[in-house]
């Protein structure tokens, strides 16, 4: 009993040589003493990318928006609303979110699934418009102290999908747009 207990003591400090002797290999540098073939052999995989899932909604993108950015209390708009102050027919949309701050806010989180791509211009120079009244000259008057967060909005365009985002937080948001566009 004592030998084969031996016996297997010897047998596992010996695999584990072996296994700790080829590890050592792999970690020699190119000029080492492995031929090039095989430093080739022992070199990473190239990282692939992330699989990508399908695209999420821009109702499912704005509640990940929510949970991540605290942002101010927002009116999301309705279909009336979008057609009565800003000429958008919900029926040209198979999906959307268009949320806005109250009157002394001027963050907007607007994402516009277009139900037929040739609607996009159209939609798009409706997007326009609404960044061109928060542009005008009344309404960064009117909110002197998010003038420079309009400004720097701009509508933006990924398929059939177009995005509005003003807000401190405008580039994590629109990271996060992408993201869920695109399926990650």
């Amino acid at each position: 009993m004592k030998k084969n207990m031996v016996l297997v003591c010897g047998l596992a400090a010996a695999s584990m040589m072996l296994c700790l002797a080829g590890c050592g290999e792999q970690n020699l540098p190119a000029g080492g003493n492995t031929t090039p073939a095989a430093a080739a052999a022992t070199e990473a995989p190239a990282p692939t990318e992330e699989a990508a899932g399908p695209a999420l909604l821009p109702t499912e993108i704005y509640e990940t928006i929510k949970t991540t950015y605290e942002l101010p209390e927002m009116y999301e708009a309705d279909a009336d609303w979008l057609m009565n102050n800003y000429g958008i027919d919900e029926s040209m949309l198979s999906d959307y979110i268009f949320a806005e701050g109250n009157e002394v806010h001027a963050d907007r989180v607007i994402i516009l699934k277009v139900a037929d791509e040739a609607n996009v211009p159209a939609i798009e120079e409706k997007l326009n418009n609404v960044l061109g009244q928060l542009s005008s000259p009344e309404m960064l008057s009117y909110l002197p102290e998010q003038a420079d967060m309009i400004k720097a909005a701009s509508v933006k365009k990924q398929g059939d999908v177009l995005y509005l985002v003003i807000s401190p937080d405008a580039a994590g948001i629109e990271t996060i747009i992408q993201n869920g566009l695109a399926g990650k």
